[in-house]
C-alpha cells in the first residue's frame, strides 16, 4: 500500500507539473497575441485619426488654394500697375468675390506699400509729408511784409486785409492764394467780423481744402476749425457742433494728409471741441440727432484704428520678411508663397506672389471667417467616431475651431492625436480627443484577464479531473484488491465449516464414532457449523441485493425485547463450547415496533459475531434493549481490543478491514457492519459506535418507535 501511495503521489506531481507547465506556455502566447491585436488596434486609431486631421488640412488649404488661383488670373488678366482705377477696380472685384481675403496690398520695387481699398487715416510707416515752401520772391515782398506788420504788430486788421487782398490779386499760385485766405479770415475774425471771417473759411473749405500751410497744416482744418470757434463764441452752439463733426467727418474719412501725431492731435482737439458745444444741447431735438451720429462716427473711428494697427504691423513686421525672399523665376509665375506672424494677440496669415520681378501682390487672409465659417462646415461633415471630438487650436492653445473640450459630459477626455498645418500657415494644430481613451488597452486587459481566467479554469478542470480520475484509478485498484482480499477471507470462511462438517459427517458414516455422547456432539457440532454457514450465505445474499439495490424488507409488529432474547440464546448455543458469555440486559417496558424481524437478527447476529472476534482476552459481551422517549436502543457491547479513531469512520465501508485486523489472521469478509448501517437505515435508524483502543466497543442501533419506512432499502 505504500508503494501504491507514493505512484499516486509521484502521478500527481507529474500530471500537475505538465498541465501547468503547458498553461503557462498557452498563457504567454495567448497574452502576446492579445498585446499584439491591442498595438495593431492602436496603430489603426492613429492611423485613422492622422487622415481625418489630413482631410481637415487639405481642404483648408483647397480653399485658400482655390482662391489664390481665382484671384492670381483676375490679377494677370488686367494687368494692373501700382496706382490707379484699373488696380482700384480688379482689388474690389477679388474682395467682393473671395470671402477669405481681409486685406490687399502692393509692394513696389522702391519698397512702397499700398492698400487699394482702404484709405489710411494717416501717414503709413515711411511715406513723408509733403510741405510746400514759399518762394523767396514771396518772402521778400513789401507788401506781404506790411500785411503783417499791420495785423501781428499794430493791430490795423482792415490794412491787413487789404493787404492781402491786394496780393491775392496780383498771385495766379493757387497754394499762395489759399494762404492769404486763411489769414484774410484770421483778421476778420480778430477784428470780430465773424460772418466774413465764416465766408473766407468756407471758401478755403470749398476751394483750397486740401492745401497746407507753410508749417504742413492743412488748410481746410484750420478753416473747419475755425468755424466752430466762431460759431461757438457767438453761442451758435448746434452750428458749432456740427462743424465740429464735419471736422471729425473730414479726419475720419482722410481727407487731409497728416501724420500719426497731427491725427490724433486733432482728433483729440476735436473731440474736446464737440464736447463743449453740445454742453446744454444734447437735450434738444438737434443736439440728440448730432449726439447719435456721433456715437456712430466713433464707431467706425474704432474699426478703423484697428485697421490702421493692422496695417501698420504688416508694413513694419511683415512685409519686410517678404521683401527678405528674393523671387525665383518659379516664384514670379505666379505661384503663391504663405506667411504666418502673430503680431501681439492679432495673427497675420499673408498669401502673396511676385507679379514681376519688381512687384508684389498680397492678400492679408481673414482668419476669422476661415475658422468661423469655413471650418465648421468641414469638420460637421467629417466621418468621426462617435468618441473622438475635433477641436482646431491656436499657438497658444485657443480654441480656433471646433466642439469646446470643456462642456462634454464625460470629463475624462483626453488628447489622442495633435498634427500641425503644413509650413505652420495657418499656425493652428488639430487636436483629436477621445472621450473613451485607453479602449484598446482596456480590451487587452479584459482579453488578457479573460486568456488567463480561462487557462486558470482549465488548468483547474485538468487538475481537478486528472485528480478524480487518479483517485478513481487508486480507488479502484484499492477495491480490487478489498474484492480480492475478500474472496481470499470468504473461502477461507466458508472453506473452515465446510471442513469441519465433512470431517464429522464421514467419521459418523464410517461407524468410526461408537460412543453416544461423542456422536451427539458431533451432530451438535455439524449442526452449529451448519448454521455459521448458513448466516456466512444469507450475509453474502443480502450483501449482493442491497449493491443491485434489490433487497426488501417484511415489516410486521414484533417484541423487540422477546426478539433480542431470542438472538442472544441462538447465538449463545452456537458458541457454547468457545466459553464465551452473553449476558443479556433487557427492559421490560420495551414497546412493539414494526421492524423486518430476520433483517434486524441478523444485524444483532453480525454485532455479536464481532464482539466474540474482536473481545481479545475478554470472553464476555452484552446485549442491552431499551426504550427512550420515542425511540427503542438495541445495543452490543465488548470489553476487546477497540477501534483506533482514525479507523472509526472507516469501518461501516464495505470490504474493509484495518491492516492489524488482517495481520491478526482474525477471520471476516468486511462486509458485516455494512449490513448493520443498511438495515438500520432502511428501518429509519442509525448507528451509533463508542470504542477505545484496549478498553472495547459499544456499537448501539437507534430506531424509531413510530418512524415509517420503505419496504425497499
Amino acid at each position: 500500500m505504500k508503494i501504491k501511495l507514493n505512484w499516486q503521489r509521484r502521478a500527481i506531481i507529474i500530471f500537475a507539473g505538465t498541465i501547468f507547465l503547458l498553461s503557462i506556455i498557452l498563457t504567454i502566447f495567448a497574452v502576446r497575441e492579445a498585446e499584439r491585436e491591442k498595438l495593431i488596434r492602436e496603430s489603426e486609431i492613429e492611423e485613422e485619426q492622422q487622415r481625418s486631421s489630413i482631410l481637415i488640412i487639405d481642404q483648408v488649404k483647397a480653399i485658400i488654394s482655390e482662391a489664390e488661383a481665382r484671384i492670381i488670373r483676375l490679377v494677370r488678366g488686367a494687368q494692373i500697375q501700382f496706382y490707379g482705377k484699373e488696380l482700384t477696380e480688379v482689388c474690389r472685384r477679388i474682395e467682393e468675390s473671395e470671402e477669405i481675403v481681409a486685406d490687399i496690398f502692393l509692394v513696389s520695387g522702391k519698397g512702397e506699400v499700398s492698400f487699394p481699398l482702404f484709405e489710411p487715416l494717416f501717414l503709413l510707416p515711411g511715406e513723408k509729408q509733403e510741405i510746400r515752401e514759399r518762394p523767396i520772391e514771396i518772402e521778400a515782398d513789401s507788401l506781404l511784409k506790411r500785411a503783417e506788420t499791420s495785423e501781428f504788430k499794430t493791430k490795423n486788421y482792415p490794412l491787413a486785409i487789404k493787404s492781402y487782398q491786394e496780393l491775392m490779386g496780383a498771385t495766379s499760385d493757387s497754394d499762395y492764394r489759399a494762404m492769404l485766405i486763411n489769414r484774410i479770415g484770421r483778421c476778420y475774425t480778430k477784428s470780430g467780423k465773424h460772418l466774413k471771417a465764416v465766408r473766407a473759411y468756407q471758401k478755403i473749405l470749398k476751394d483750397y481744402p486740401r492745401k497746407v500751410s507753410s508749417d504742413g497744416i492743412p488748410l481746410g482744418i484750420i478753416a473747419q476749425y475755425q468755424i466752430g470757434n466762431i460759431y461757438l463764441g457767438t453761442g451758435k452752439k448746434i452750428e458749432a457742433a456740427e462743424a465740429f463733426f464735419e471736422l471729425y467727418n473730414g479726419l475720419l474719412e482722410s481727407k487731409w494728409l497728416l501724420n500719426k501725431n497731427q491725427f490724433f492731435f486733432y482728433r483729440n482737439k476735436v473731440k474736446d471741441m464737440f464736447k463743449t458745444s453740445t454742453v446744454d444741447t444734447d437735450e434738444t431735438r438737434d443736439g440728440k440727432s448730432l449726439m447719435k451720429k456721433w456715437s456712430e462716427m466713433e464707431q467706425i473711428e474704432e474699426d478703423k484704428l484697428r485697421k490702421m494697427e493692422t496695417i501698420e504691423n504688416l508694413i513694419q513686421k511683415v512685409i519686410p520678411l517678404i521683401k527678405t525672399k528674393k523671387p525665383a523665376s518659379s516664384e514670379a509665375s505666379g505661384r503663391f508663397l504663405h506667411l504666418s506672424e502673430t503680431i501681439g494677440k492679432e495673427l497675420h496669415l499673408v498669401s502673396y506672389t511676385h507679379i514681376n520681378e519688381h512687384s508684389i501682390f498680397g492678400i492679408k487672409i481673414d482668419f476669422e471667417v476661415l475658422a468661423k465659417k469655413l471650418l465648421p462646415p468641414i469638420l460637421d461633415k467629417l466621418p468621426l467616431r462617435k468618441e473622438w471630438h475635433v477641436q482646431i487650436r491656436d499657438e497658444f492653445g485657443n480654441t480656433v475651431s471646433g466642439e469646446d473640450i470643456t462642456k462634454l459630459i464625460d470629463p475624462t477626455s483626453l488628447l489622442t492625436f495633435s498634427k500641425g498645418f503644413e509650413e505652420d500657415f495657418p499656425p493652428w494644430k488639430v487636436n483629436i480627443f477621445q472621450t473613451n481613451p485607453g479602449s484598446a488597452q482596456r480590451q487587452f486587459n479584459l482579453r488578457r484577464n479573460i486568456y488567463i481566467l480561462t487557462v486558470a479554469v482549465v488548468i483547474f478542470a485538468l487538475l481537478f479531473g486528472g485528480l478524480l480520475a487518479i483517485r478513481s484509478t487508486a480507488k479502484e485498484l484499492k477495491l480490487a484488491k478489498l474484492k480480492s482480499d475478500f474472496v481470499s477471507t470468504v473461502s477461507h470462511e466458508f472453506r473452515t465449516p465446510l471442513t469441519s462438517i465433512r470431517y464429522l459427517a464421514e467419521m459418523l458414516q464410517r461407524g468410526r464414532v461408537q460412543e453416544e455422547d461423542k456422536k451427539q456432539e458431533y451432530y451438535e457440532t455439524i449442526t452449529s457449523e451448519s448454521e455459521r454457514l448458513n448466516r456466512l450465505i444469507e450475509n453474502l445474499l443480502d450483501f449482493s441485493k442491497i449493491e443491485a439495490g434489490m433487497k426488501e424488507y417484511q415489516f410486521e409488529v414484533t417484541d423487540i425485547t422477546e426478539l433480542a432474547r431470542d438472538v442472544s440464546s441462538r447465538f449463545q448455543k452456537q458458541i457454547g463450547r468457545e466459553e464465551f458469555i452473553i449476558e443479556s440486559e433487557m427492559s421490560g417496558q420495551v414497546p412493539k415496533v414494526s421492524v423486518d424481524r430476520e433483517a434486524i437478527s441478523r444485524a444483532l447476529f453480525n454485532l455479536l459475531d464481532n464482539a466474540i472476534k474482536y473481545s481479545g482476552q475478554s470472553r464476555k459481551a452484552f446485549l442491552r434493549a431499551w426504550p427512550d422517549g420515542e425511540n427503542i436502543f438495541l445495543e452490543v457491547q465488548d470489553e476487546g481490543i477497540g477501534i483506533s479513531k482514525q479507523e472509526q469512520m472507516k469501518i461501516f465501508e464495505k470490504f474493509y478491514r484495518s491492516d492489524d485486523i488482517r495481520n491478526s489472521r482474525i477471520e471476516g469478509s468486511g462486509i458485516g457492519l455494512t449490513l448493520v448501517a443498511h438495515i438500520v437505515k432502511a428501518h429509519g435508524g442509525e448507528v451509533l459506535l463508542e470504542s477505545d483502543v484496549g478498553k472495547g466497543t459499544k456499537v448501539t442501533i437507534k430506531l424509531p418507535a413510530k418512524r415509517k419506512v420503505d419496504r425497499k432499502g
